[in-house]
Order: C-alpha cells, then structure tokens, then sequence
C-alpha cells in the first residue's frame, strides 16, 4: 500500500508540475489587424525633409543589404507610386535533443510606401509553409498538442520581425548618396 501511495503522489506531482509548466506557456504578443484578426505590423515614420524619391532609394538600399538574394523577392518597385512589395521567407529553427533543426518556413508580404517626408511599413499575409501551407495564427491555439514547438515559433518570428523593423528604421535614417550627374 506505502509502495502505491508514493507511486501515486510522484505521479500527481508529475502531472501538477507537467501541468505548470504547459501553463506559463504564453504566445508573444503579436500585433494585429483589427478587421481581420491577422498577424499584421504597420507604422508610419516621419522624415521630415526627405522627399518621396530619396526615401525610395533609402528602401531600395536597405533591401539590398538586409536580404541575401534581394533580386529574387521583389514583387514590384515603383518609384513613381512611391512603393514597393517584397515577398520574402526565412527558416525557423528548434532545439530538439540538443540538435537545431529545422520547424518551418515563414513566408509574409512586405510593403513599404513612400510619400513626401514620410513612409511606412506593413508586414502582413504571414504564413507557415511546413508539410502544409498555414496562417501563422493557427499557432496561437492553446489545445495543440505541439503548443511548445508553436509558441516558440511565434516568438522567433516576432524577434525576426521586430529586429527587421528596427534594422529598416536605422537603413531610412541613411542618405542614399545619390551621385550627381555632374559629379561624375
């Protein structure tokens, strides 16, 4: 009886701590898009001073030096629009028994716009492409069972996106060295 009454009491303390730690799990907090409910990170930064064409270039050079093969996700450049899409994707990764492997791909749409003294960002249509091609919200679900694995995703793409923004937001900051015709 002693033997099922310790057995019995480890078990629950397993189950209870088991149940703790699933507990303190939590998703980032992700911005999103009120009409859609959508993963969805949006700003308009001020420059003022700084005409729709040289913003344009700033972006242009940003993309060059932040992307390995920046050629290969541009949708569309439109100087004249003041506006450009890219539709990037970058590999997430996870530790499993001490090994880093590969979980997912996050695919999204990067729209950047430019108007006179000001331009803005907007990374929207966040999707997963793993065995299936998913929206990244499905990951917020509490029930699954890879609850782990999913909020560690989310959070590796909110550190990746957060990180974007602020290495875009310095990038604009930056003339764009322009070469006069002139000056050549």
């Amino acid at each position: 009886m002693k033997k099922f009454l310790i057995t019995a009491s480890v078990l629950t303390l397993s189950l209870f701590g088991y149940a703790q730690k699933k507990s303190q799990l939590a998703p980032p907090d992700m911005p999103r898009n009120e009409e859609n409910n959508q993963v969805y990170y949006m700003e308009v930064v001020t420059e003022d001073g700084i005409d729709k064409m040289e913003l344009f270039r700033r972006g242009n050079n940003w993309l060059h030096t932040f992307y390995k093969n920046p050629t290969g996700i541009v949708e569309s450049a439109d100087s004249n629009a003041g506006q450009l899409t890219l539709k990037p994707q970058y590999q997430v990764f996870r530790e499993k028994d001490k090994v880093k492997i590969q979980s997912a791909v996050v695919k999204y749409t990067l729209v950047i716009s430019y108007k006179e003294g000001k331009y803005r960002y907007e990374i929207k249509d966040i999707n997963i492409k793993s065995a299936s091609y998913y929206p990244i919200e499905r990951l917020f679900n509490a029930s699954d069972p890879n609850i782990e694995d999913n909020y560690h995703t989310l959070s590796e793409a909110h550190k990746y996106f957060t990180d974007l923004i602020a290495d875009l937001e310095a990038a604009m900051d930056v003339p764009s060295n322009k070469v006069n015709k002139d000056d050549w």
